[in-house]
């Protein structure tokens, strides 16, 4: 799996095709998402429910690029032995994911239904993390070693 000068490279694992079909389906969760966040602020019952939905959606097409392509490339570029955490591209996989696990984890939370108190915090603080998280996402995978 080695490139050499100590880099790997997730597309001899994840084909590259695979790869942008998870970028694909991250900025389309990115538009459901705004969509979503849309009916959030228009504030009565139905629009809730709306909002529930759609963030569900968001939430299902990230899972699906996490399982597919995320663990997998992170999974085999550690593999590597001359691959050392110390590394720029590593420390922004960890931030990345640092950033990542909790607005997933709660925006899952969320979407079950399980509404801790001052809410609108929560969300925000949420919306906050994963718009960020998918920022950073997007450098990981510019920046993914060939």
């Amino acid at each position: 799996m080695s490139m050499g000068l100590g880099t790997t490279s997730a597309s001899m694992v994840v084909p590259p095709l695979l790869q942008q079909e998870s970028l694909i389906l991250v900025f389309v969760a990115l538009g459901i998402g705004i969509i979503g966040m849309g009916f959030g602020k228009i504030r009565n019952k139905d629009s809730f429910q709306m909002h529930r939905w759609i963030m569900t959606g968001a939430i299902a097409l990230n899972f699906v690029a996490i399982l597919i392509v995320m663990l997998p490339s992170l999974v085999f570029f550690y593999i590597d032995p001359n691959v050392t955490i110390a590394s720029p591209f590593s420390i922004l996989q960890i931030i990345h994911a640092v950033v990542g696990v909790p607005a997933f984890t709660m925006a899952m939370i969320f979407a079950f239904n399980d509404l801790p108190r001052q809410t609108k915090k929560w969300m925000v603080l949420t919306a906050v993390l994963w718009l960020t998280s998918i920022a950073l996402g997007a450098v990981v995978y510019f920046t993914m070693p060939n």
